[in-house]
């Protein structure tokens, strides 16, 4: 696979300064502009480019993140199991269980479904280990789950911020939120010279992707908003968050937000493991963008939809390799 046009980047935005349990940037003068300066490159960088990497020192501490992701940690573990015992993380909801064992692919992926619950985490476990439970593993997965979490919500109350939102409709927007923990390992070609493509190339149908990983690089972006724009490779720091906006939160801020196309493609001879926090309505929550996004200059460009009715449409096997699905789904024809 030729390695056409990767000459792009992604912005990179550092949350020092910025207190996660403060809202809207605390009380204080200087809490407020450091949120409003964030906010400011949070926003910039998803309208251009629908993703950038997040450094945030100090949310998880780093022997969590070994312990998570490290050598002969949870992901290895879990991911070295019998495919039979994978095979029980099941729904019968798309993309929220097991995927593996397909053909030319080098990928497998487990989904824990609401992580933020220590007996969803449990239940997950259970049925790993069923003998044992493994409360190491919950105990990590869930404190894990949840320090990354706290990222996630300061991004997704800044983009409403950004766009006009009230402080109620974002706490009632909060609680309509879902999250689904995916934990993934791509196998390695075994050369630096080839390029095996782990994942296709595709977008998200959440709100927000929030991805950490082992010291393995491999995710690709389309990092602008053109046709045929330029893809960049990021070189994740150590401890930085790769985020990406979903074809939701599109459809939230009435196309403000860009949602990317993105890839895995592997090389060298290392496995990768990566941890992906996924935040989305829950499935009965109808999309819609939010009034204050809505005006004479930006029409709405999608028709209002109910998140769970969206996520089947996407599963469609005609629509698997569609990479415009949420226009195919829900845009409105504007005259021009």
């Amino acid at each position: 696979m030729a390695n056409d046009n990767m000459h792009g980047s992604i912005p990179k935005i550092d949350f020092a300064g910025v207190d996660p349990a403060a809202a809207a940037g605390g009380t204080s003068d200087s809490d407020a502009a450091r949120w409003a300066a964030v906010r400011a490159a949070v926003m910039d960088a998803l309208c251009e480019h629908g993703c950038f990497e997040a450094i945030m020192d100090g949310l998880i501490a780093p022997e969590l993140t070994a312990a998570v992701l490290g050598a002969g940690g949870d992901l290895e573990t879990l991911l070295s199991l019998p495919v039979s015992t994978k095979a029980r993380n099941t729904s019968e909801k798309p993309y929220r269980g097991y995927v593996g064992n397909i053909p030319g692919l080098p990928y497998e992926s487990l989904a824990i479904v609401d992580p933020l619950s220590p007996d969803a985490v449990r239940a997950f476990a259970d049925l790993m280990w069923p003998d044992t439970g493994n409360t190491g593993f919950c105990k990590s997965m869930h404190a894990y789950a949840e320090r990354v979490a706290v990222l996630e919500a300061v991004i997704r109350r800044m983009v409403l911020e950004s766009v006009g939102a009230t402080a109620e409709y974002i706490e009632e927007q909060a609680k309509a939120t879902a999250f689904k923990l995916r934990l993934t390992e791509y196998a390695a070609p075994g050369s630096d010279e080839a390029r095996v493509v782990g994942l296709p190339a595709h977008r998200d149908t959440s709100f927000l992707a929030v991805l950490t990983q082992n010291d393995l690089d491999g995710v690709e972006v389309e990092c602008s908003r053109g046709e045929g724009g330029s893809w960049a490779r990021p070189a994740l720091s150590p401890g930085g968050f790769l985020v990406f906006a979903g074809d939701t939160f599109t459809a939230l801020t009435n196309g403000r937000v860009f949602n990317p196309l993105h890839r895995v493609v592997m090389t060298g001879d290392k496995t990768r493991y990566s941890s992906i926090l996924f935040s989305s309505p829950k499935d009965d929550v109808v999309v819609r963008a939010i009034d204050e996004a809505v005006d004479a200059e930006h029409p709405a460009a999608y028709r209002p939809f109910e998140y769970g009715e969206y996520v089947v449409f996407c599963y469609k096997p005609e629509m698997l390799r569609h990479t415009k699905k949420l226009e195919a789904f829900a845009a409105l024809q504007v005259d021009a």
